[in-house]
């Protein structure tokens, strides 16, 4: 394991199978966490692209942002006017041994899915 895939062990879904993936959205709110969406979706219908702009939308959806301010996250760094808003990329961390998880997170929103990378590290039987 790389110094990268350090597992925090993190809210992984219990139902988590290693064909699916796991979309979630969470709002902290006053010291508690509210979950306002969690989805399992087969593996083979979502690439991780479009995976990853869901989250961002679901982020952009949640947060406190106007119309105006979601166009600018979707701006180059060419020019300064209007000025572009850096909503940042996906974040990479390893929740257990074979499992990648990408979010995205602003304020108090944050949006994540969980993906299966390695069966045979994933849960293995006995564990």
């Amino acid at each position: 394991m790389s110094e990268i895939e350090k597992y925090s062990g993190y809210k992984v879904c219990h139902e988590f199978k290693a064909n699916i993936k796991c979309f979630r959205l969470h709002e902290y709110n006053d010291g508690d966490f509210n979950e306002l969406f969690h989805e399992h979706i087969p593996k083979h219908r979502i690439n991780s692209g479009n995976a990853a702009e869901f989250m961002r939308a679901l982020v952009i959806r949640h947060s406190a942002l106007g119309d105006p301010e979601i166009l600018r996250t979707y701006l180059n760094k060419r020019g300064q006017n209007p000025s572009a808003i850096d909503f940042g990329k996906a974040v990479i961390e390893y929740p257990q041994p074979g499992l990648i998880r990408k979010y995205f997170t602003s304020g108090g929103i944050t949006a994540w899915y969980d993906e299966v990378i390695s069966k045979s590290a994933f849960r293995p039987s006995g564990s």
